[in-house]
């Protein structure tokens, strides 16, 4: 079948019942089938996946999608199956094994034309492998700006995409390839032209980055408790539903909550949930159940919900890139939306963690190479993290970047994949990663300039940002019209919300394959409250030896969330865990024994020597765990134990429920967690 637009028009009509291409959809499409390499930079709510659906039905074979937006594959297969009757599946994290397995049998047995991949899979040899055996024809890679090391949003694992394009050449050298991505500068753009030219020139289709729809504004807030002010004063303001951006999952919990307390329908959502409860959550945002879903970027990022009608930024986001990909899920409709930045110059420190946590150093590739040539069997990624203790993001990007300079292979041994050293000489080459972080630490600069200025029109900061040329400003944001959603203060208001957020405890769920039942945090260290740091500045003073270093305020909060937990428990005792810090640990165990009416075990537990860190110098979730588990499991075989050898000072574990008995034991660590 010859290719041209008539022909595109008719299937667009008869196939998908839509009257009209997109502007640039239909030359995108022909570009593709006439010229085998696309890549095509689209602003988002433009109608990128039509570029990949249509041509799936037109070739021979199945069409890969290679994406990280869980949410969009999820929407994409109900659309392809239910609206345009295309056989889809996607095997994916937020899956069971049960439905990945199914997914798997379906392409094999060609009973799909697309599939959907995260890209994490293909770290997996046997994933991989099973890839490369399926009769692909066009493979499309969504979000292609992460296999870029100048994009805002490089990822490790899509390094493994160029290599799956390569060894599906080799097995069809007329392979289709499609790269999408809504925010790619030049820079990145050539680096993305470059990486998809494995073995022929790939054409680049550039649309301007305008969404004419789209009111942008920024309202510069000092801290979370007036964040949460104007949060309450704009979703009051603003018609229809939306998406509140933050930083941290922290900070979707709080802000969800605060939502529901002035009895707006709202939810949290973020990458520490469930699949299911992911899953119900955003059907049903969809449907409209919630006015507000409160969210990190886990969400929204593919999300067909095609009339939110604001984006609120709680938390400035890392660059203007990810800044508009992310308030771009508005207005989709075409009709009227707002993008608001709530804007707090404090909020870089976020941003700067989140770099600076994903910034190897020679120091890590020297103790990953170790641990791994080291070892007495070959690890896999999770002992390796548990044994460097280093960031679980550092970890994944180091061991990618030690994989691709061929210093370590990977191999499966007992149904894990392991790592072994393959003995090469030299030193690995850091040259990437130290462009990488002068581009992120930029694009963070870039981001926090478009909060603090007010002369420039926000629409033309972002486009000239993403590759615009000769841009006019847009004559709606509030720069150019001088207008704001910002609302009077109320002083008493923001009062009120702050003691809220001072009272504001952290859940510790119960972990029953350890017999550990459900605990609290009494301080939110990440809120950095009043009275937390009051009680940090006062845990290591010691005035005198009956001192608690507690606030007659915090005393009285521990109190009633004690009264609280026996309501719901049977305590026995009470352990300090030994300290070299927090000097009033044994009082304030003593003194929490006594308000429950239970004896205090003082040298329960005792070290024999020092550990060389403490916790909060771990910074990795696999060697907290780890440490915590083998403490309890010598707490339930002996009274008095040496735990010098553990490595820390201050476990993640709270209270032990013994077997077979319904009594708690409160262990009391350094930073008053019950």
């Amino acid at each position: 079948m010859q290719i041209n637009k008539q022909n595109l028009q008719a299937i667009l009509k008869d196939r998908f019942g839509l009257e009209s291409f997109r502007e640039g959809q239909a030359e995108a499409i022909c570009a593709l089938m006439e010229k085998d390499r696309l890549l095509c930079i689209q602003p988002t709510g433009y109608g990128k996946s039509l570029l990949y659906q249509m041509p799936a039905i037109l070739l021979d074979g199945m069409t890969l999608v290679i994406s990280p937006l869980l949410a969009l594959m999820r929407d994409q297969i109900l659309q392809l199956s239910n609206r345009f009757n295309i056989p889809a599946a996607s095997i994916n994290s937020d899956q069971s094994e049960d439905e990945n397995n199914a997914a798997k049998i379906a392409a094999q047995t060609g009973r799909i034309k697309i599939l959907f991949v995260a890209p994490e899979q293909l770290d997996d040899i046997d994933r991989f492998n099973f890839l490369l055996a399926l009769p692909v024809s066009l493979i499309v890679i969504d979000e292609a700006h992460c296999i870029s090391t100048w994009g805002h949003d490089f990822r490790p694992s899509y390094r493994q995409i160029i290599k799956l394009v390569q060894s599906l050449e080799n097995k069809n050298s007329g392979i289709k390839v499609l790269g999408l991505t809504a925010t790619a500068n030049r820079k990145t753009e050539a680096d993305i032209k470059q990486q998809l030219s494995t073995n022929m020139p790939v054409l680049v289709q550039r649309s301007n980055m305008d969404r004419p729809n789209i009111r942008l504004s920024v309202i510069k807030t000092h801290g979370l408790a007036h964040k949460l002010f104007q949060i309450e004063k704009l979703i009051t303001l603003l018609a229809g539903d939306g998406l509140i951006y933050c930083a941290t999952r922290e900070n979707t919990e709080i802000v969800a909550e605060y939502c529901q307390k002035q009895n707006i329908k709202a939810a949290a959502y973020h990458a520490g949930l469930d699949s299911d409860a992911k899953r119900k959550l955003q059907n049903e945002f969809i449907r409209g159940k919630y006015k507000v879903i409160a969210a990190t970027n886990a969400l929204g990022m593919g999300i067909d919900k095609s009339d939110l009608r604001f984006i609120i930024h709680f938390d400035v986001p890392g660059s203007i890139t990810a800044y508009y990909q992310e308030v771009g899920r508005s207005g989709r409709d075409g009709l009227p939306a707002n993008g608001i930045l709530l804007y707090d110059a404090q909020d870089k420190k976020i941003q700067q963690h989140f770099i600076n946590s994903a910034q190897p150093t020679a120091n890590d590739f020297t103790q990953i190479l170790d641990i791994i040539s080291q070892a007495q069997q070959p690890p896999n990624l999770t002992t390796i993290k548990r044994l460097s203790g280093l960031h679980p993001t550092r970890v994944t990007v180091v061991s990618a970047e030690l994989l691709e300079q061929e210093f370590v292979r990977k191999t499966k041994l007992n149904g894990l994949q392991v790592y072994f050293s393959t003995k090469k000489k030299l030193q690995p080459d850091l040259t990437r990663y130290n462009n990488q972080y002068q581009v992120k630490t930029n694009e963070l600069e870039a981001m926090l300039r478009y909060g603090e200025q007010k002369d420039v029109c926000r629409m033309l900061i972002l486009r000239t940002t993403l590759g615009d040329e000769l841009v006019q400003p847009c004559g709606r944001c509030d720069v150019c019209t001088q207008s704001s959603h910002i609302v009077g203060e109320n002083t008493d208001q923001i009062t009120a919300i702050s003691n809220w957020l001072t009272e504001q405890t952290v859940s510790i769920k119960a972990v029953r394959t350890n017999n550990i039942a459900e605990g609290i945090a009494i301080l939110n260290g990440k809120l950095r409250s009043q009275l937390f740091a009051e009680f940090m500045k006062q845990r290591m003073c010691s005035d005198s030896e009956q001192s608690l270093g507690l606030s007659e305020e915090l005393l009285e909060l521990i109190k009633k969330h004690l009264k609280i937990l026996a309501s719901a428990q049977h305590f026995i005792s009470v352990i300090p865990i030994p300290s070299r810090t927090w000097v009033h640990s044994k009082n304030v165990a003593a003194t929490v024994a006594k308000i429950l009416n239970v004896p205090v075990l003082l040298d329960y537990l005792s070290w024999r020597e020092l550990p060389p860190a403490r916790q909060g110098e771990l910074l990795n979730n696999d060697q907290r765990y780890f440490i915590s588990k083998e403490l309890f499991n010598k707490i339930q075989k002996k009274k008095i134990i040496d735990i010098s050898k553990l490595g820390i000072s201050f476990v993640e574990w709270y209270n032990e429920e013994y077997l077979n008995k319904k009594k708690i034991t409160i262990l009391l660590p350094n930073i008053l967690h019950l």
